[in-house]
């Protein structure tokens, strides 16, 4: 049981890691593949669904300054928000709001973020 969860463990982290890499890369210049972006899409409605949960994981925490200023973000923005920022950069909504801003409402209706 210790080895199943010790390897739930790693694969959580690793999904963890390769969108954070991924939002690295873009914020140095790196261009993004589809299946990229379908990956950091993916990553986002996870993170959206587990706010509910908990708000202990890494992406309710700032992503580093270099990353912030890449993106062209305020110092110690979330690591949710640079994620959905880039997908607006990448697929922008029709209409309605941007993920960017649905994002930040539910942040601020969690009391992460004063509005």
């Amino acid at each position: 049981m210790r080895l199943q969860k010790s390897s739930m463990d790693f694969l959580k982290n690793k999904s963890f890691m390769n969108y954070q890499l991924l939002i690295e890369s873009y914020s140095c210049g790196t261009s993004l593949s589809k299946q990229e972006i379908e990956l950091l899409s993916l990553e986002l409605e996870t993170q959206i669904m587990n706010i509910n949960i908990s708000t202990d994981f890494g992406c309710f925490k700032s992503a580093p300054p270099h990353i912030c200023k890449g993106l062209n973000l305020k110092k110690d923005t979330y690591w949710i928000m640079c994620l959905a920022e880039i997908l607006d950069l990448h697929n922008p909504p029709q209409f309605g709001k941007t993920k960017s801003v649905e994002v930040f409402d539910l942040l601020l209706e969690k009391g992460l973020v004063i509005g």
